[in-house]
């Protein structure tokens, strides 16, 4: 399963199997345990948790579920206990993927051009201080926070990507910051929600006529990077929205 294509499905699994697995404790209970009724609520709730997640992927809704604070881009604890069966496998499976991506020589965030960096949430490794933060992830607290002059929170799920409105302020905001320092445009993987970001920003910038260009120059430096339709979409809309009506 990819970091950008049918994404949901992740948590379509999830949900079947914490079901299943549910089922089976309140079906053939271990004879004198006590515990069974307790596990089987708790696998119960993930599998109804991530069912209405995976729900809300395709219906590219309610990011602001996971309560994750905009101006600052800190998850409350609240929301860590509400909603652990949701992010603790998402982050297993983040961690998982970002291991196996530097195995394979993927670094956590690849800079694009002189002062344009991409990447997923592990960018805070790198150590430096940026002029201006795009983060694109709901599921994550923000890691560069406290390396950042500027911040800029656009939550989406993975593998939802920005809207046209959404994808204008945040090239507004490079073309803004970049003049005062490095940026740094990251999702969970640096895979889709980045560079559907960073194609915008691009163009924006005057760097290239169009997202296409755009994405062919980022996939040069960073082959990994992805654009599923709904991201293709976005940047048509985009581009009819704010770059043809400024032509």
């Amino acid at each position: 399963m990819g970091a950008v294509f049918g994404v949901y499905l992740k948590y379509v699994g999830l949900s079947v199997v914490s079901g299943a697995l549910a089922y089976s404790q309140i079906t053939f209970p271990a004879s004198g345990s006590p515990q069974v009724p307790l596990l089987a609520a708790g696998l119960l709730y993930v599998s109804l948790l991530n069912a209405v997640v995976a729900g809300m992927f395709k219906a590219r809704r309610g990011m602001a579920l996971i309560g994750k604070d905009r101006r600052t881009g800190q998850i409350p604890l609240w929301s860590y206990v509400v909603y652990s069966g949701f992010i603790v496998p998402t982050y297993c499976y983040t961690v998982l993927h970002t291991w196996l991506g530097k195995s394979k020589g993927v670094p956590v965030a690849t800079e694009i051009r002189k002062g344009w960096w991409l990447g997923g949430r592990g960018g805070r490794e790198l150590g430096k201080r940026w002029a201006g933060t795009v983060d694109l992830t709901v599921e994550f607290p923000e890691p560069c926070a406290d390396q950042s002059l500027y911040y800029l929170s656009l939550p989406c799920w993975d593998g939802v990507p920005p809207t046209a409105e959404q994808l204008e302020e945040a090239a507004e905001f490079c073309a803004q910051h970049h003049p005062n320092g490095d940026i740094m445009i990251h999702c969970a993987h640096g895979r889709g929600r980045s560079t559907c970001t960073m194609c915008a920003a691009f163009v924006r910038a005057g760097f290239y006529d169009d997202w296409k260009g755009a994405f062919e120059a980022i996939k040069i430096e960073r082959p990994v990077v992805r654009l599923n339709k709904a991201m293709k979409r976005a940047l048509e809309d985009w581009t009819t929205k704010f770059q043809n009506a400024k032509r």
